[in-house]
């Protein structure tokens, strides 16, 4: 019998069309699970050149389970997000304990095959994968404080082997100095370094990290929208604000009120401080 990695190379084009094709099962996360730890071990036997015109294919389909399919990277209109929020009628809250594990499990081996990804990335898809990156690394950013800690554990090993494909030297030693090793991860301390840099470094990766944050303001996990609402303000507090012409002050203080009104006393307060620290000693709505 051939080694398992002759036999994969052998068939790997129809492997992967196979295996792409069952993470859009529709119809049973279970196969999608299944289909993604295949296609880890399929990887692992294979170089970037084996993958072929699958890589993008692949990559682009990974990306889909980095969230849940509410949590959108685009500004939605207020009165869904309030719905969302539970604030108005409307809201109908059918998923069951076991659709969260799942979409965990989905969540954990989408970071892992895009770290994968990031190992097997030399030169034949290396600009295609760091655009790719580009579109992802706020929201990894932002799941190294995942409600699975499993899922932050693997998010953090993905978000370290992706930041060099941002192309930014000195972001990447400040980066490293948070991940290398096993100590454990300070996220706001991390947050507050790449605030820094970006602001000095890449105005607008630092645009990006903004635009995207806000979006996760309306994530249906609640320590989601409180990670988010953390590092809005962040940015906020290290940044120029005479030079960040895209921030729309107004925008963000009606989300962060929308915030004042969630579910979660703990999303609340955050809300409360960040209105605090940009209109010090003013009651919005006077």
């Amino acid at each position: 019998m051939a080694p398992l990695q002759g036999r994969v190379k052998k068939h790997k084009k129809f492997l992967m069309v196979i295996l792409i094709r069952a993470l859009s099962d529709p119809f049973s996360s279970e196969v999608i699970g299944e289909s993604m730890k295949a296609v880890a071990k399929v990887l692992k036997e294979l170089k970037e050149k084996d993958i072929g015109s699958s890589f993008r294919d692949l990559t682009q389909q990974i990306r889909t389970y980095f969230d849940n399919i509410c949590d959108q990277n685009s500004p939605a209109p207020l009165q869904p997000i309030l719905i969302r929020l539970r604030l108005l009628p409307g809201h109908c809250s059918c998923q069951s304990e076991e659709m969260f594990r799942e979409d965990d499990a989905l969540r954990l081996w989408a970071f892992v095959l895009f770290g994968i990804l990031a190992c097997l990335t030399k030169r034949k898809w290396k600009a295609y994968f760091a655009e790719q990156v580009r579109q992802s690394w706020v929201t990894l950013l932002l799941h190294l404080q995942d409600p699975n800690p499993r899922v932050s554990v693997e998010c953090r090993a993905t978000f370290h082997l992706s930041v060099p494909f941002l192309g930014l030297k000195r972001l990447q030693t400040a980066i490293n100095e948070h991940l290398d090793g096993t100590a454990e991860l300070k996220p706001e301390e991390l947050q507050v370094d790449i605030c820094r840099h970006l602001a000095k470094e890449n105005a607008e990766l630092l645009e990006n990290l903004y635009k995207i944050t806000i979006t996760y303001f309306f994530s249906r996990w609640e320590e989601m929208r409180a990670v988010a609402a953390k590092l809005a303000g962040i940015i906020l507090e290290h940044t120029d604000r005479q030079r960040m012409k895209w921030l729309d002050l107004d925008h963000l203080l009606m989300s962060l009120q929308v915030l004042e009104k969630d579910p979660s006393p703990s999303v609340q307060l955050v809300a409360t401080e960040i209105i605090s620290d940009i209109c010090p000693g003013q009651v919005l709505g006077e």
